[in-house]
C-alpha cells in the first residue's frame, strides 16, 4: 500500500507540472501603432539641409541594425534587449531615438520620454535625427499630461530644421 502511494503521489505531481505549460500567460504581440508612425514620421515634412550624426563602433552598429530589423517585424523585446546591449557599448543617439520610438509603440510613454530626452541631449542639435527625437518627446510629453515639456519639444522641433537659401 506504501508503494501504491509512492506511486500515485507522483503521477499527481507530474500531472500537475506538466500542465502548468497549458495555462501559460497569453501576451498580445506587439505591433506598431500607425497612429504614432504618422505622428513621428510625418510625410510633408522638410528635409533638413544638415545632417550629422556621431559615428557607431562596429559592434553597436551591427547590433542596432540587428534591432532595426526586429522593430521593422514587430519584435519589440527583442529590439530592445539589442539597443540596451548597444547602449552599454557605445551611449549614441541612434540607439537612444530608437529606444524612444520602441517604447512609445509599446505605449510605455514614460520610458520613451527618458530615451528621447536622451536621444535630444546626445544627438545633433540640428537636422532630421534632432526633429525626430523631438518629434518623439513631443509625443510622449502629450500622452502623460507635461503639457510644458510638449510645447518645449514641439518648439524645439522646429530650431532643428535647417532650410537651404533660396538662390538665384
Amino acid at each position: 500500500m506504501n508503494q501504491l502511494q509512492k506511486i500515485t503521489f507522483s503521477l499527481v505531481i507530474l500531472t500537475s507540472l506538466s500542465s502548468c505549460q497549458m495555462f501559460e500567460e497569453h501576451k498580445p504581440a506587439d505591433v506598431r501603432d500607425a497612429t504614432i508612425d504618422a505622428e513621428i514620421n510625418p510625410q510633408n515634412k522638410q528635409d533638413s539641409v544638415i545632417e550629422t550624426m556621431p559615428l557607431l563602433s562596429g559592434s553597436v552598429l551591427e547590433l542596432y541594425n540587428q534591432a532595426k530589423e526586429l522593430y521593422g517585424n514587430n519584435q519589440f523585446e527583442e529590439a530592445i534587449e539589442m539597443l540596451q546591449r548597444a547602449n552599454e557599448i557605445q551611449q549614441a543617439p541612434q540607439v537612444s531615438q530608437l529606444l524612444a520610438e520602441i517604447y512609445l509603440h509599446k505605449k510605455d510613454y514614460k520610458q520613451a520620454h527618458v530615451w528621447a530626452e536622451k536621444s535630444t541631449e546626445q544627438g545633433p542639435s540640428k537636422g532630421s535625427h534632432c526633429e525626430k527625437s523631438y518629434r518623439i518627446l513631443a509625443a510622449a510629453a502629450k500622452r502623460l499630461g507635461y503639457i510644458r515639456n510638449y510645447q518645449d519639444a514641439v518648439k524645439k522641433q522646429e530650431d532643428c530644421l535647417v532650410i537651404a537659401p533660396e538662390t538665384f
